[in-house]
């Protein structure tokens, strides 16, 4: 019966002293298995975050340089920067959830590419656009500059047109003038003698402008500036007020004509000094005369 009990106490001690070591070695592969498998989620996560890393670059990237899309692409940030500080804080433990988060990211880089190539579209045609626009605006401003030539040259032509159609004078007689006998008069250059200015003047052959009777107004500028016998006033074409001592409707065919106008004052009613004779034809300032008298 010892003899039974000791082989049986020996075996019991045979069997734990085996369980040990299998347990041991169980644990060590354990331990060896859960080392490789930390390394592996280790690596793996670090490249999942550095993928990440790369799609976030991209995103700033392009949202610093397409203000028109920032506002969509930043919901589209937010979301990877969401995942990967997910994936950051995964443990050894949780490496099934780092295969879910690898399949997102699958996912997340295909919606990436579509997105980046709606983007490189959308660009492309706005670059066209700028392209065009900037064609339109180029004609634009030919055409800007081209009107603008020829509302110059039209003005320089219009300018040339009322010049060719403006009446010309030349050689004006401006005295004062004397009763000479009982019905003529002469020349004179005595103030208290004059009883009245005599004004004639050539208008000029001008095969431009119509034919017919032109309105000649004369206007006499006494030594103090004013007009002496005014007739009337008229509105002249630059919009000043004329007040005039003489109008003369000269008949005009194109030749050459002479006109004259007399403007008769009472004797002794004025004085000594210069007194001008400034012609006005059409509305238009054309010349003047001036004389003195003692």
């Amino acid at each position: 019966m010892m003899v039974g009990r000791k082989i049986k106490h020996k075996g019991l001690v045979a069997f734990l002293l085996f369980l040990v070591i299998v347990i041991g070695l169980l644990a060590y592969q354990n331990a060896r298995d859960f080392s490789q498998l930390k390394s592996a989620f280790d690596t793996e996560k670090a490249e999942l975050e550095k993928d990440l890393d790369k799609v976030i670059t991209n995103y700033q990237n392009i949202i610093a340089e397409n203000h028109d899309y920032s506002d969509k692409l930043e919901v589209h940030l937010t979301r990877v920067v969401a995942l990967r500080d997910s994936i950051r804080d995964l443990e050894a433990k949780n490496y099934r959830l780092l295969r879910v988060y690898k399949k997102k990211i699958g996912v997340l880089e295909e919606q990436n590419a579509k997105l980046m190539s709606k983007i490189d579209s959308l660009n492309a045609i706005n670059q066209e656009l700028y392209t065009e626009n900037d064609s339109v605006r180029e004609v634009l401003n030919e055409t800007e500059e081209l009107n603008t030539k020829l509302s110059r040259n039209n003005k320089i032509l219009e300018r040339k047109v009322a010049s060719a159609e403006q009446l010309e004078i030349a050689n004006i007689d401006f005295n004062a003038m004397k009763p000479r006998g009982s019905s003529r008069l002469t020349t004179t250059y005595r103030s208290w003698k004059a009883t009245a200015f005599k004004v004639s003047f050539d208008l000029l052959e001008n095969k431009v402008i119509d034919k017919g009777y032109k309105p000649i107004h004369v206007q006499l500028l006494g030594p103090d500036k004013k007009v002496i016998a005014p007739k009337g006033k008229i509105r002249l074409k630059n919009g000043k007020l004329l007040s005039y001592s003489d109008i003369i409707s000269a008949e005009y065919y194109n030749e050459q004509v002479r006109v004259m106008s007399l403007v008769k004052i009472e004797k002794g009613s004025i004085q000594e000094g210069a007194y001008t004779a400034r012609i006005f034809a059409n509305k238009i300032f054309i010349t003047e005369s001036t004389i003195k008298l003692k």
